[in-house]
């Protein structure tokens, strides 16, 4: 009977499993696989005895939690038929819209990565602001639904952030956000710190302050841990400084535009453009293309496409949150250990699954539903 790397002495196992890899580099680096250089991180995340590219020992049989800092909104969710021109009203589509659902991109991923990693013994942190307001009790209410630890979250003295969801009949939607107790964090981020530190990775967006985000990687990075940056948010650059210390950002084709001034009307020029935001420090650039799935552009220059995945039911409910799942399950797979061709597809199905269906985190969908779409629908990145 084999005998599980946890009941092994790492004191022996260790040396053993780092000759055996040292062994195996050369060999899985002429065969075709595309998992190196990109592995070490993702095989350190999902618990294996190694070393990861930072030199930090990852122990055996380890779940480290998956830990997501970001916003916390209360969506409301507006149905339209357009938008009504300058001095003009209209009605809403349905007399029963305008009701509160939770959100935000932090939330949505926190969730996203709580329900994708249920019964793997992974949990998903969040590290968000909560308002003084009736919103805030109720959104951390489902937050504790959801089975996410938000042992270190802060409160304001400000109102919850707000979104504001103008829903169209096709499932598109225009957003407004009101920042609220989402611009409220404290000046350091010391009081979760060691929460960073012992992470499998760290998801950033940036519906929350630059300086949170640039605290949060500055202590992830220094303690070998994988920084996962989402584009989504308000609309400004980022400096070299924080580019250099993420292992993937995560841009929408419109999103990287902004960022690069380039063209990315095709796959082509959005390769073109990921290599030229590579140019700044980023190591991996992992491109969404809405239903056309999406494109990861490695440190190497080595491309891998991900064919989108066809709709359950064949017709999109809502795309709000589908950005955020996707990221999400990438980085679910991802500190897993999974190849990326597996990351990059389960994360496909993930965000199928969540534009068939109304609201962010109601729609955001489950393990089991989502391995069964990736696996049925077979489709592969290449």
């Amino acid at each position: 009977m084999l005998t599980p790397l946890c009941q092994t002495s790492s004191t022996t196992m260790l040396p053993r499993l780092s000759r055996r890899f040292a062994t195996m580099q050369p060999q899985l680096a002429g065969s075709g696989h595309r998992w190196l250089p990109w592995a070490a991180a993702a095989t350190a995340a999902a618990g294996v005895v190694s070393y990861t590219y930072t030199g930090r020992k990852s122990l055996a049989c380890e779940q480290k939690p998956l830990l997501v800092c970001g916003s916390l909104n209360a969506d409301i969710i507006i149905e339209i038929n357009r938008f009504p021109k300058k001095g003009e009203t209209l009605s809403a589509r349905s007399p029963d819209t305008g009701i509160m659902v939770p959100g935000g991109k932090g939330a949505n991923q926190a969730v996203a990565a709580a329900r994708l990693s249920a019964g793997t013994g992974r949990q998903a942190k969040f590290v968000c602001q909560f308002g003084n307001d009736s919103h805030a009790f109720k959104l951390e209410q489902v937050l504790r639904e959801k089975e996410v630890d938000i042992g270190n979250c802060g409160r304001s003295n400000k109102p919850s952030g707000q979104a504001f969801i103008f829903l169209e009949e096709d499932g598109s939607n225009s957003i407004l956000i009101v920042g609220g107790s989402n611009v409220a964090w404290p000046k350091d981020v010391n009081a979760f710190a060691q929460q960073i530190r012992g992470a499998s990775a760290v998801l950033l967006q940036r519906e929350i302050p630059e300086y949170v985000n640039e605290a949060v990687s500055e202590v992830a990075v220094k303690a070998g841990v994988p920084v996962i940056q989402d584009v989504g948010g308000e609309e400004r650059d980022f400096s070299d400084a924080h580019l250099k210390r993420l292992t993937y950002i995560c841009p929408n084709e419109t999103e990287l535009e902004r960022l690069t001034g380039m063209p990315t009307s095709t796959q082509e020029e959005v390769v073109a453009a990921a290599k030229s935001l590579q140019k700044r420090g980023v190591k991996n650039v992992l491109c969404t293309l809405g239903a056309d799935g999406a494109v990861l552009v490695g440190p190497d220059g080595s491309v891998l496409r991900q064919p989108g995945i066809a709709v359950p039911g064949g017709k999109v409910v809502d795309t709000t949150g589908a950005g955020d799942c996707f990221r999400a399950a990438f980085a679910v797979a991802m500190v897993e250990g999974k190849p990326l061709e597996e990351c990059l597809k389960f994360a496909a199905a993930a965000g199928a699954i969540t534009v068939s269906r109304y609201g962010a985190v109601p729609s955001l969908p489950e393990r089991k539903e989502t391995d069964a779409l990736a696996h049925w629908r077979g489709a592969a990145a290449s």
